[in-house]
């Protein structure tokens, strides 16, 4: 399943990197791509949306 969420707080490549962070600790195999110019994540991933959700937004970045 691709998720595509929009995370209006994500500045930078480090912001970048714990978010997909915190989603490989959710789900290991995931895919995750989160550009901080746009704005944007996309994950490919087999856990929910809401889960997914629940997990940016714990690390600190809650998605619009």
């Amino acid at each position: 399943m691709t998720i595509e969420l929009k995370v209006p707080n994500m500045a930078c490549g480090a912001c970048a990197k714990t978010i997909t962070q915190a989603v490989i600790e959710l789900d290991p195999k995931a895919s995750v791509k989160a550009d901080p110019k746009t704005k944007q994540v996309i994950v490919d991933t087999k856990v929910s949306e809401s889960s997914v959700k629940d997990a940016i937004a714990a690390a600190g970045y809650p998605a619009a």
